[in-house]
């Protein structure tokens, strides 16, 4: 009985540890906000959600265009935060995001700020519009990882911003 008690809560026991660790290299994170293009897709398994990603296009970049033979090949890259600058090596980086380059183009794997159902569409409407300031607050860890925290609308909070605009929901 007593070792069915023990791998019954085994699982547990590392899933409190991962959540633990994740939370302890977020605690330690800096925060950074940066510009972002987004769109709201559909997805039959995951729903409505807002799929926005930072416009790295706007930050100078070393990432190469590769040739024809390298071009689905991943290499890895580095947006320094100090420098605002994609770079291959973080030599020169104290603070940064870890991602790579893939056809030119940095990427770093946040891509997914999920808000309900019901404010999906009007946050759509609101990030298509190029009078709005749209950008993405981050939680980067040491390790160069980013967290997405808020959606900030011209200098405000999402939430806030919708209700201060009033904008109609579907």
């Amino acid at each position: 009985m007593t070792k069915t008690k023990i791998l019954l809560f085994f699982p547990v026991l590392v899933l409190l540890g991962w959540v633990i660790s994740i939370q302890m290299s977020l605690s330690t994170g800096i925060d950074v906000v940066l510009p972002v293009r987004g769109f709201d897709p559909r997805d039959i398994l995951a729903g409505r959600y807002l799929a926005v990603s930072v416009d790295y296009d706007a930050f100078a970049s070393e990432c190469p265009v590769e040739p024809e033979t390298q071009r689905f090949q991943k290499k890895e890259a580095f947006f320094c935060l100090n420098s605002k600058k994609i770079v291959l090596n973080k030599t020169d980086c104290s603070d940064f995001i870890k991602g790579y380059c893939r056809y030119g183009r940095f990427n770093d794997n946040v891509s997914r700020f999920y808000v309900s159902e019901k404010i999906s569409y009007p946050l759509e409407t609101v990030l298509r519009n190029p009078e709005i300031k749209a950008e993405l607050s981050l939680r980067v860890t040491k390790e160069g990882k980013a967290f997405p925290q808020d959606l900030i609308l011209d200098g405000l909070p999402f939430d806030q911003w919708l209700e201060k605009n009033k904008s109609p929901s579907k």
